[in-house]
């Protein structure tokens, strides 16, 4: 799965979640360049949530969350949530 969006208006940004679920390989870029990297073979929590500051004058808060079910998660859809500022920007399913 891969899902993008803008952050910033005076100073925008790209944001792009890649999710891998059949390796649990996750990667989360802005502007190309790396800022959380997961590998995600097995996990108790349901929803995993990432948080980051993006930009220096105009900066954001952005949380993502990536939920699952309990079980046969690698085979069932899951559900990513991104937010900026407390806002939904972006929703996706993996």
């Amino acid at each position: 799965m891969r899902m993008g969006f803008s952050v910033g208006v005076q100073e925008p940004h790209e944001v792009v979640f890649e999710f891998d679920k059949v390796w649990g390989r996750l990667v989360i870029t802005v502007d190309g360049v790396p800022v959380v990297k997961d590998l995600r073979l097995a996990s108790l929590d349901l929803t995993k949530t990432y948080s980051f500051e993006v930009g220096a004058t105009e900066s954001h808060r952005v949380v993502i969350e990536k939920r699952r079910e309990r079980f046969f998660a690698g085979f069932r859809p899951q559900t990513v949530r991104a937010f900026v500022d407390g806002e939904l920007v972006a929703e996706g399913v993996a």
